[in-house]
């Protein structure tokens, strides 16, 4: 085959630029053919060849010997938006790519020797273009929600490195007083299977587990900038604490109990009183703790009230953004699901005959913390994600490509929080005022001109505070004027898709940012809002009764007229696997023309306000 082939003789072996420095001796005499060939590697007859033609006007250096050559020049294969369109998440495959190579050499004039029937490059030219790009491997991509790539903006980068950066400027803060915290699930059965070795051949590959789903328990992980790690909380789905669940786990474990092993206010408050102790944190030397924006931390009075009595900071990081800018999920989630995988393999060869339950999730998780939690990955993880060492610029504008996609300028983003941390008893921010963003596109075709719908989002990020979409048609590019290719580019053929901006219909109540959470004006807007709940429960019984019932109709109503709702239920918005509505502790709410269910945050229906009549955005266009 012409990919394997391998070259027999040492023809064409040299180099243009040695070929130059030999004709350059040559015309200006300063060595003869003999010379001039030995001093730089080339064959006599070569060189003569080449100044003759040189002589005569032709300036072409091919060192490449024989009839094949490449359908595309170097300079156009750069071209390809094999990189630019990876980094924006809409990665193409080796057939959209061989597609895009044949309409490119056909629309160009180019002489090839591609599939006219099936209008596709071949194998062999796709195996030769990745063989003259070393720097390209085909990958097989990590699944990002449409929620988390259009999240990651500059915008929102920027504003939290901004409030970092004054939080740090008024307390001094040392390494050994910035912590993060955030929770994690184990299970029974581990999710992360490592690979084995087996009969080559075989369809399947087995590998035992205690069941085929199992009981998750929540871990409270907890560790600062110094490589100081605080004692973990489990979390077990229990009605009563029992001893025997915190056998052999790591030492100074804490355990807590609820029915549904969930973090709730009542247990994140109980963890946060163990971590003001454990930080040693006053109002005289105060903490930086960072967290994402879960419901159990944005809307915990409570533990706001605590953290400004005992000097602790809390910042929260933007919504969508901590797969990339916070610590633990960036350097330590990772190495603990992997080592928890190893953990439970160990312990099912050791019982045979025996299964994990939630009796052993202890001893199993020592042995996968002890491993993971080790000082280099905790200082790492930090610096990973440039919150200590300090450095806003961490990120370069290719990774903000994936946000580029929706085009929607976010103004409101730092316009209303110009001064945060003025009063710390706090800074300040307002509480939502993000632009909302649209779910992701659907795969690109390299035929495709006419616009294309905007498919739904595959998962979504556990977060509280999600954004409301709304579905628009695709912007194409023009033509770049400075491409190598005569008559259409890459970019003519596979445009960049965009989204146009569409006037935002309703207005999202939930909308999270980054925000110090311990500051004055967030406080206050939070009581306010605690207080408007207290006043609509304490209507009139009647006025109540009636609301009441009312929404139960619709919500049997809407369940009916759904294609056989399932009882744990997507949200048509996120649709986020981990925060479906067995799952979620959120409020949800049914469009009543189609049936399907959303979080109240990600259809923009405040929680206090009780709407008659609920219409998604999809069924409202």
């Amino acid at each position: 085959m012409v990919r394997t082939y391998k070259k027999k003789s040492s023809r064409g072996s040299w180099s243009v630029e040695n070929m130059k420095h030999a004709i350059d001796a040559v015309l200006s005499k300063s060595a003869g053919y003999r010379k001039a060939a030995q001093m730089h590697g080339i064959p006599q007859t070569t060189l003569e060849r080449h100044v003759a033609k040189i002589r005569k006007g032709e300036v072409s250096l091919n060192s490449t010997p024989g009839n094949f050559k490449p359908v595309f020049s170097k300079q156009e294969e750069e071209e390809l938006a094999v990189k630019d369109m990876e980094k924006r998440l809409f990665g193409l495959t080796t057939v959209v790519l061989r597609k895009l190579a044949y309409q490119l050499a056909e629309k160009n004039g180019k002489t090839h020797n591609f599939n006219h029937v099936k209008k596709i490059a071949g194998i062999d030219w796709l195996k030769g273009f990745m063989k003259r790009h070393p720097d390209l491997s085909i990958r097989r991509p990590e699944a990002t929600s449409a929620a988390r790539a259009m999240g990651f903006n500059k915008v929102a980068v920027n504003k939290f490195y901004s409030l970092l950066g004054e939080v740090y400027d008024k307390y001094n803060l040392t390494p050994d007083r910035i912590y993060n915290c955030d929770e994690t699930g184990i299970s029974c059965v581990s999710k992360t299977k490592s690979k084995i070795i087996a009969e080559k051949g075989r369809k399947q590959v087995g590998s035992l587990s205690s069941a085929e789903r199992g009981q998750t328990v929540t871990v409270e992980i907890c560790f600062n900038a110094a490589g100081t790690y605080m004692p973990p909380m489990l979390i077990f789905p229990s009605q009563r604490m029992k001893q025997e669940l915190l056998d052999r786990a790591p030492p100074g474990t804490t355990a807590e109990c609820n029915a549904r092993g969930w973090m709730t206010t009542e247990t994140f408050m109980s963890w946060f009183q163990r971590f003001v102790i454990f930080s040693g944190a006053s109002i005289t030397k105060p903490v930086l703790l960072l967290l994402d924006g879960h419901v159990t931390h944005t809307q915990n009075i409570e533990v706001i009230e605590n953290a400004r009595k005992n000097g602790v900071v809390m910042l929260c990081f933007p919504p969508h953004c901590t797969h990339r800018l916070q610590p633990l999920d960036v350097g330590f989630m990772k190495p603990l699901s992997v080592y928890y995988d190893h953990a439970c393999s160990n312990w099912l060869r050791s019982h045979p005959g025996r299964i994990i339950t939630t009796f052993q999730i202890s001893e199993i998780f020592a042995d996968a913390y002890i491993q993971a939690a080790t000082m280099c990955t905790a200082i790492n993880a930090f610096k990973k994600c440039g919150i200590w060492p300090f450095n806003q610029n961490n990120f370069t504008d290719s990774d903000f490509l994936a946000a580029s996609t929706t085009d929607i300028p976010i103004t409101n983003y730092e316009t209303e929080t110009t001064s945060s941390t003025a009063d710390i008893q706090q800074p300040s921010s307002t509480v939502n005022n993000q632009q909302p963003l649209p779910p992701p596109l659907e795969p690109i075709l390299p035929a495709v001109h006419q616009e294309t719908p905007i498919s739904e989002s595959q998962s979504g990020p556990s977060m509280q505070q999600e954004n409301s979409v709304s579905r628009s048609p695709i912007r194409r590019v023009c033509r770049d004027l400075t491409t190598s290719f005569e008559n259409a580019s890459p970019k003519d053929i596979l445009p960049i898709p965009t989204v146009e901006q569409r006037n935002q219909t309703r207005k999202n109540y939930r909308r999270g940012k980054t925000v110090v959470l311990t500051s004055t004006l967030y406080k206050t807007e939070l009581e306010e809002r605690e207080q408007l709940k207290r006043t609509k429960k304490c209507s009139s019984p009647t006025d109540h009764g009636y609301k009441k019932n009312s929404m139960k109709q619709r919500t049997q109503k809407a369940r009916s007229e759904g294609e056989n709702v399932k009882e744990d239920a997507l949200c048509i918005y996120c649709v986020d696997s981990n925060h479906t509505y067995l799952k979620s502790s959120e409020h949800w709410v049914a469009c009543q023309l189609c049936g399907q269910w959303a979080h109240t945050a990600c259809a923009g229906v405040d929680d206090a306000v009780l709407e008659e009549i609920h219409i998604c955005l999809f069924c409202d266009k």
